[in-house]
């Protein structure tokens, strides 16, 4: 019998000291899939040890792409013939699967992927990314719940996204890369996960400009090469850590992050009353005892990112005042609040919006992860409660956060698993 591992908490403890970040999860995982692309051997380093880049080896060792994972740097081989296709077993895991359609039709001419799982946030769908490669000559089937993608051969395009999709960014690129001609994505997501792929894409030797802004234009290549990349510090984890050390009280430093990474952000820590001190790779945080309750919305970068948001909301739980929250990205986003309403948390939520009205304190309870950013902000919740609390469906966790609980105990606070 698996007995289900859980997270236990004791609050009320301050957060100090530094701690470092490693790669950012929504980089790595599309990095990972670039020797799809072509043969070769790659070396990626600051890869994260997380769950989500054992799930993404996985579906690169159906497709026939070995990968080792040693310390810091994931080693991959492409052999000169690869697979087209990934079947449920390996896909149902992680939604971010459906990013290997674009260079395996881009390579292959045909690809074979069945329909994403991954967690519980409500359909997200993939209609941006199969209209943008049937636009460029794809032809799709859906086939007993799988994918399937066929071409006679790429051609260069005007894409213009109607919403600034970080997936289908991705995957348009992808695909140009090695399409005939020139293609041009209108509506580009501006995501620094997005410029990180285009970096490593340009060292194999694709031709791309504009990546940070919402106009791309890859000109396509006859083939292109392998490569070795560092990737960069995950944003959002540099963020849950900020939010946790504000909300305790405490004084903390995050190393291996870019602050330009979280603009709007650190605006918003600021407004809630913390110091910041920033360096090239570094954000140092001081709270202060009175936190101020604001107003927050997300945005495709450089807004408020949306897995951010149940972190700052998370962490304006014993804020001054009443704090409002705007999801404009993801309707289920907000999944995170019926739980730490069980802690005490006082929260109405109308459509797309949550008002928070600050309490004077919060009380530990059990409480349940339903995906990775729910699963953080439960932790920051439980980090100011009273007593004690016990977080399950903690695998989601594990899915984006490195060492979560060594980190936190490391700077103070009471937390083990059980």
């Amino acid at each position: 019998m698996v007995v289900e591992k859980n997270i236990h908490i004791k609050g009320k403890k301050k957060l100090t000291g530094e701690l470092g970040i490693s790669g950012a999860k929504n980089a790595v995982l599309k990095q990972m899939i670039l020797p799809i692309l072509s043969e070769g051997d790659y070396k990626i380093d600051n890869v994260p040890d997380i769950a989500d880049v054992y799930y993404m080896q996985e579906v690169l060792e159906v497709l026939g792409i070995n990968s080792k994972l040693e310390g810091k740097t994931l080693s991959l081989a492409s052999p000169s013939d690869i697979s087209i296709e990934a079947p449920y077993e390996v896909v149902q895991k992680m939604r971010a699967s459906i990013i290997v359609l674009g260079p395996l039709l881009a390579r292959k001419g045909e690809a074979k992927i069945a329909f994403p799982g991954g967690d519980q946030l409500g359909p997200r769908p993939v209609k941006m990314h199969i209209e943008a490669l049937e636009k460029m000559g794809a032809v799709f089937t859906l086939d007993h719940g799988v994918l399937i993608g066929k071409t006679d051969g790429l051609k260069g395009v005007e894409v213009n996204l109607p919403y600034a999709s970080v997936g289908a960014t991705e995957n348009t690129l992808l695909a140009a890369v090695l399409a005939e001609g020139t293609t041009l994505i209108e509506n580009a997501a501006r995501e620094p996960e997005v410029v990180d792929l285009v970096k490593m894409l340009k060292n194999m030797g694709a031709d791309i400009t504009g990546e940070g802004t919402s106009e791309i234009q890859i000109n396509g290549a006859d083939s292109l090469k392998s490569t070795n990349h560092t990737v960069i510090g995950d944003r959002v984890v540099a963020g849950t850590y900020l939010a946790a050390i504000m909300a305790t009280g405490g004084h903390g430093k995050i190393n291996g992050i870019n602050p330009e990474h979280l603009p709007m952000e650190l605006k918003k820590f600021v407004e809630i009353g913390a110091k910041l001190n920033t360096g090239d790779d570094f954000i140092e945080i001081e709270s202060t005892n009175n936190l101020s309750s604001i107003d927050i919305s997300t945005l495709p970068f450089p807004g408020i990112a949306t897995d951010l948001q149940p972190i700052f909301g998370a962490a304006l739980l014993r804020a001054q005042g009443t704090s409002i929250i705007t999801e404009n990205v993801y309707d289920q986003r907000f999944q995170w609040i019926p739980e730490v309403q069980r802690m005490g948390a006082d929260i109405q939520i109308g459509w797309q919006h949550a008002m928070i009205k600050g309490v004077s304190s919060l009380s530990g309870a059990p409480v349940h992860s339903t995906d990775i950013r729910t699963g953080a902000s439960l932790i920051i919740a439980a980090l100011q409660a009273d007593g004690e609390s016990t977080i399950s469906g903690i695998d989601h966790i594990e899915r984006g956060y490195e060492n979560i609980v060594s980190l936190l105990s490391s700077i103070g606070s009471e937390i083990e698993y059980n």
